[in-house]
């Protein structure tokens, strides 16, 4: 590790944390003995996506792990499919309590000289990822969640790291995974079963079952996974967006039909200065390029049983740039955003009952531009609004975040603690983020926090 602030980290134990009580619960009728997968989880990437979260801890002498494991067990009583492994079929999860693996890790650093070191370099966070195996061949016996707690030396502070397996969950059901411990953990051991405000596992699969057989044991890569590992390099850098500049983004922007929400003008900047990018490191030719963009559709049809379901129920919304044909001014750029996105949201609201070729043909449009290697791709990812600097385990909140493995090109947004401003995680090849961090707009625009 190049920072001399994080030496090695050293696993000290794994263990496998089953539900609480240690009942015959995957025989009970509201415990069913597997979880069927979805038409939406069958879009996913077969991968472990990792979360991770710092705490500094001011006093050591509690039971830091206890606490945690004990929670953790209580939690998984009514999140039973967490505690699961893959059926042979690939179209199932063996809901039979084989448990979350639980690492615990140290290193003998302090947590105030790696924080220091990781305000400037977040990539040094991925130290603290679990390590995953992703050979399809050892789906069955994979666990599908996997948390490693690493805590720092002298009790300064610890990094609580949950990966889950995206063909299973979905950022939505990830947050309120890693939020609902969170409030097992704090209020203790003997908290009652309606505090832990959990989800429904009975609707998407049933309602939304996959088309294809084994289709979820295929997708264990993107078209572009060899692209960017075989010849580029990825580096990340977090940035805040304040109100200042957000006012000021609205000005750049003009008089439009709607009132840009802030998310909607962050995204149009960063999406921008990257197409401005490709077009400057390709000699001022301007690619064609693709802005994925994750939304979750728990809010966007019209059925309340959908609004806590477990599972992925979100779909990758692609919006195309395309030369000659659009603009280059901020406001172009954020009303093609704004347009597809929609136009996609009034689809699916009012054709609820043709959801899968709706889905469907957004996918295998995002596929065809993947593939294409004169496409630059990249994604944004909101996580604004999602209570993630509220999990606080019993010893405080989260003094910083990291999300994601680097894989591609990625923009994650999420709020400050005052939830006014927007912290942005770019993660960039990184001859991109070397143009990326020189760019005048961006650094007219931009604070490092």
């Amino acid at each position: 590790m190049e920072s001399n602030s994080l030496t090695t980290i050293k696993i000290l134990s794994k263990n496998l944390i089953k539900s609480f009580p240690t009942s015959n619960h995957v025989n009970d009728v509201d415990h069913p003995k597997d979880h069927k997968l979805s038409f939406f989880d069958q879009f996913a990437l077969q991968m472990h996506v990792p979360c991770v979260l710092f705490y500094p801890i001011k006093y050591s002498s509690f039971p830091i792990h206890e606490q945690l494991e004990q929670s953790l067990s209580k939690l998984l009583t009514h999140v039973y499919p967490a505690s699961g492994r893959f059926a042979s079929d690939g179209q199932s999860i063996n809901c039979h309590d084989e448990g979350v693996l639980y690492i615990k890790a140290k290193v003998d650093s302090q947590f105030g000289d790696f924080l220091n070191d990781a305000q400037k370099d977040i990539d040094l966070a991925l130290n603290f990822c679990p390590k995953i195996d992703r050979s399809v061949s050892n789906l069955s016996i994979t666990p599908l969640v996997v948390v490693q707690v690493t805590e720092f030396a002298c009790g300064t502070g610890l990094a609580l790291s949950l990966s889950a397996e995206h063909a299973v969950v979905d950022g939505f059901t990830t947050l309120k995974f890693i939020y609902e411990w969170s409030k097992a953990s704090k209020m203790g051991i003997n908290i009652h079963s309606d505090k832990i405000n959990c989800f429904t596992f009975d609707d998407l699969g049933t309602i939304f079952p996959p088309t294809s057989d084994n289709h979820l044991l295929k997708r264990v890569k993107s078209p572009r996974d060899d692209h960017y590992h075989d010849v580029a390099e990825m580096a990340a850098r977090r940035f805040v967006i304040n109100q200042s500049v957000i006012s000021k983004l609205r000005e750049n922007v003009g008089v439009v039909y709607f009132r840009p929400s802030r998310v909607e003008l962050v995204i149009a900047f960063l999406w921008r200065a990257l197409i401005n990018i490709s077009q400057r490191k390709n000699n001022g030719c301007l690619r064609p390029c693709l802005l994925s963009v994750p939304v979750n559709l728990r809010s966007k049809l019209d059925f309340p049983r959908y609004e806590n379901s477990f599972g992925n129920f979100a779909i990758d919304v692609p919006v195309k740039f395309i030369p000659g044909e659009i603009g280059m001014e901020l406001k172009d750029i954020l009303l093609l955003i704004k347009d597809v996105i929609q136009k996609t949201n009034v689809s699916f609201a009012k054709s609820s009952d043709d959801i899968y070729s709706l889905a469907s043909k957004l996918h295998e449009e995002i596929q065809e531009w993947e593939e294409n290697k004169q496409v630059d791709v990249c994604m944004a990812s909101s996580l604004c609004r999602f209570p993630i600097n509220e999990t606080d385990f019993g010893w405080g909140k989260p003094c910083l975040l990291s999300f994601g493995l680097r894989r591609s090109d990625m923009f994650w947004l999420y709020d400050t603690p005052c939830g006014t401003e927007i912290v942005v995680q770019a993660d960039l090849k990184t001859d991109y983020m070397d143009m990326f961090g020189c760019d005048k707009d961006v650094l007219s625009f931009i604070c490092d926090e």
